[in-house]
């Protein structure tokens, strides 16, 4: 039945089996449907904050595949898998939204997940923990632009791991990495040395860089604050998917490529 419409007065009736069963999982779920509070497409994060806002016992993300397995076979509920690997989200909707329209939904409406604040406060959770959340977000070989580069720089990109080219520009050197600049070339050639994934160059015009951003094959992010001080004050970190970038993300990618070629490798 996937991918067909299902009328939404005979997906409630099947709902009446389960709703017999109170307390239960397929019956939490089935009143949310009836109640019309389930009524569109949701992440597997949205959709357990939905469920837990009730009574009952508490769902984690990831039982919610096993639990909702009865729904799935009476098309009750449905779900689309979008990405592989570390990169695949799961999302649930009512059996009386067909896959085309919950591919579209999925496309027009980023959620929460791809928003992060900072608050300048948590300077080692937000980069270590956070961050990466973003990261795993993101699809192919990365771009990545921030006109300041230093020390911080290196943890910040270990985040991306060893797994696909990244390339970085920057335009100029950290007023803390310029009072020790043999430091700086010592930590730079010892994290050359264990992700040579990584390509890192120096934008002659810096002035012409301003925007902190990570251009990948799915989406684009924007930074509020550099990489190179992530979370040491607050900021936003958006994840902007593919849909909403689209018009404009090749313009982005060849004003990157351009600004590449004219520019020299970090030594």
């Amino acid at each position: 039945m996937f991918g067909e419409k299902m009328d939404k007065q005979i997906v409630l009736q099947k709902c009446e089996n389960f709703l017999a069963k109170r307390g239960s999982f397929p019956y939490r779920v089935c009143k949310l449907l009836k109640d019309e509070d389930f009524n569109n497409v949701l992440s597997s994060q949205e959709f357990t904050h939905l469920l837990n806002e009730g009574a009952g016992k508490k769902i984690k993300v990831n039982n919610l595949s096993a639990q909702i397995q009865p729904l799935l076979k009476e098309d009750i509920v449905k779900v689309r898998i979008i990405g592989k690997g570390r990169n695949k989200r799961n999302y649930w909707f009512p059996g009386w939204i067909d896959k085309k329209q919950a591919e579209q939904r999925i496309a027009s409406s980023p959620s929460m997940e791809g928003v992060l604040f900072f608050t300048g406060k948590e300077s080692w959770t937000d980069p270590n923990k956070n961050f990466p959340k973003i990261i795993e977000k993101l699809a192919g070989n990365l771009c990545i632009v921030d006109p300041f580069y230093g020390r911080g720089t290196f943890y910040a990109l270990e985040k991306f791991g060893k797994g696909r080219k990244i390339r970085f520009l920057s335009g100029q050197l950290g007023y803390d990495e310029q009072q020790n600049v043999s430091r700086f070339e010592q930590d730079l050639k010892r994290f050359k040395k264990e992700f040579p994934n990584m390509e890192l160059k120096k934008y002659p015009k810096f002035w012409e860089l301003h925007d902190r951003y990570i251009i990948a094959d799915n989406a684009l992010v924007l930074i509020g604050y550099g990489i190179k001080d992530l979370a040491n004050k607050e900021s936003f970190v958006v994840f902007l998917p593919k849909v909403l970038v689209e018009p404009f993300l090749p313009k982005f990618k060849e004003v990157f490529e351009d600004r590449w070629k004219k520019s020299a490798n970090i030594t």
